[in-house]
C-alpha cells in the first residue's frame, strides 16, 4: 500500500522517535512511505529516516486550527459568540491553502501520527487525498478530549484512531456520545529487536569517569520534569549516601534552566548533560538504573528502549503510559508524581537489594517482548484490514 504518515515537527522526541520505528516496521512489510512534516521549522530528526523516503514540508499554522480560537470562548464571556465566525474563517483558510497547494498526491492510507492539531487538520481537512484515514493518539482518549473538545471534530471527520491505552474510554465514550460511531483500536508501539552499533570508545570513557550512573532520555520541556530528578539526585547524596552520577541525554528550551538549577543545589560535579543525541544506545548499554519524571505521558520510548538494554526502572506514575508499560510495579518501580524524596527512596531501594535489581532486569527483558516488529507488526495488519 502507499502510505503517508504526517508530523507535527520532526525534532527530536519521542514521538518522532516512534514514528521511525513505524515508518522501517511498514517498510519491512512492503508499503510505501511518504513524510509530511507541517511544522518544517523542527526537522533535526529527518537525517535519521531512510533516505530514499520523500519528505514533503508543508507548513500549516495557529491560524488556521479552530482550537487555536477556541482559547476565546475559555478566556471571553463574548468569545463563544467570535468562534463560529473564526472557524468559519479557518475552513477558508484551508481551502485557500489546498488551492495554493496545487495537485495532491493519493494514497491507500493517511496518518496523522504525532496526534497534534497541525498533523490532524492536514489529514482531516484533505490537504492529500486517501482512500482510508487514520490518527494516532499517544495516550488514551480520555486525556485528549478532556485537554480540548475540538479534538472530537477532527477524530470524526478521521473515523480511526489507534490509542496507546484504553485507560477510562468507556468513560469518555459516554460523556462524547457523538465520538461512538468511532473505529477505536489499541496498540503498542514497536521496539527493534537489534540493538544500535556500540561505539566502544564512548562506552569506555561512560564507565570510567561516570561510574554506576543513573540515566534520564529525555526534552528539556515542562512536560518531562527533570528538577525532580534533580532534587531526587540531592536527597540521594545527602540522605542515603549515594554518589551514583546523574546523567541526562537531551536537548530543550529548559536545559540551560535545570543546569542552573544543579548549580545551585550543588551539584554541578554530581550531573552531567550531554545534550540531544542520536546516539542513546550507548548511554543505555552502560547506565546503571534508568529513571523517568513527567507528570503525564503517552506510552514512553524511553521506558521500552531502558527495558530492551537491561536497565532496571524508577518512574513517576504518570499516567496513562507509565502504569501501562510497568503493570503495577510488574515490570519497574513506580514514585510519586513530583515527589523526589518518595523518588530518592525507591531508587536507592532499587540500587541496595541485588536480587531486587536483577528481578526488575529480567522482567523488563520479559515485558518488551510485547513491543516487538513482530508483535506490533501482526497487530498493525488486522487494523489495516478493519479501516472505515
Amino acid at each position: 500500500m502507499k502510505i503517508a504518515m504526517v508530523f507535527d515537527g520532526l525534532g527530536f522526541g519521542g514521538i518522532e522517535r516512534v514514528g521511525l520505528h513505524y515508518v522501517r516496521l511498514l517498510r519491512q512489510k512492503g508499503h510505501e512511505i511518504d513524510i509530511y512534516n507541517v511544522k518544517p521549522a523542527f526537522y533535526e530528526m529527518e537525517q535519521e529516516y531512510p533516505q530514499d523516503i520523500n519528505i514533503y514540508h508543508v507548513n500549516i499554522t495557529d491560524l488556521m486550527m479552530p482550537d487555536y480560537y477556541m482559547l476565546m470562548v475559555k478566556r471571553w464571556r463574548w468569545g463563544k459568540y467570535l468562534y463560529p465566525l473564526a472557524y468559519l474563517g479557518t475552513s477558508a483558510l484551508m481551502y485557500i491553502k489546498r488551492l495554493a497547494q496545487g495537485r495532491r498526491k493519493s494514497y491507500d492510507i493517511a496518518i496523522a501520527f504525532s496526534g497534534h492539531f497541525r498533523d490532524l487538520t492536514f489529514v482531516a481537512n484533505n490537504f492529500i487525498k486517501a482512500d482510508k484515514k487514520l490518527c494516532w493518539l499517544h495516550g488514551a482518549l480520555l486525556e485528549y478530549m478532556a485537554s480540548s473538545c475540538t479534538y472530537g471534530d477532527l477524530y470524526r471527520k478521521i473515523r480511526n484512531l489507534c490509542v496507546l491505552s484504553e485507560d477510562r474510554q468507556e468513560y469518555a465514550l459516554s460523556v462524547n456520545a457523538y465520538l461512538n460511531e468511532l473505529n477505536i483500536n489499541h496498540i503498542y508501539n514497536p521496539i527493534p529487536d537489534e540493538k544500535g552499533e556500540p561505539d566502544e570508545a564512548l562506552m569506555r570513557g561512560l564507565e570510567r569517569d561516570m561510574g554506576d550512573y543513573i540515566l534520564m532520555v529525555g526534552r528539556f520541556e515542562c512536560d518531562k520534569d527533570q528538577k525532580t530528578v534533580i532534587r531526587a539526585k540531592k536527597i540521594l547524596s545527602e540522605k542515603y549516601g549515594r554518589n551514583n552520577k546523574l546523567v541526562f541525554v537531551g536537548g530543550g528550551s529548559l536545559l540551560e534552566e535545570c543546569k542552573a538549577y544543579a548549580k545551585e543545589l550543588g551539584l554541578e560535579n554530581e550531573i552531567v548533560f550531554f545534550g540531544p543525541r542520536y546516539d542513546v544506545w550507548n548511554f543505555y548499554t552502560t547506565a546503571g538504573l534508568f529513571v523517568h519524571s513527567s507528570p503525564a505521558e503517552g506510552l514512553p520510548t524511553v521506558l521500552l528502549e531502558a527495558m530492551k538494554y537491561g536497565v532496571p526502572i524508577v518512574a513517576t506514575d504518570s499516567p496513562p503510559g507509565v502504569t501501562e508499560i510497568l503493570q503495577n510495579d510488574t515490570y519497574g518501580i513506580r514514585c510519586r508524581i513530583g515527589d523526589a524524596g518518595d523518588m530518592a527512596q525507591k531508587i536507592d531501594r532499587l540500587l541496595g537489594d541485588e536480587e531486587l535489581y536483577r528481578h526488575y532486569t529480567r522482567m523488563g527483558a520479559e515485558r518488551i517482548k510485547d513491543f516487538t516488529y513482530a508483535t506490533i507488526g501482526d497487530k498493525l495488519d488486522k487494523i489495516f484490514e478493519e479501516l472505515r
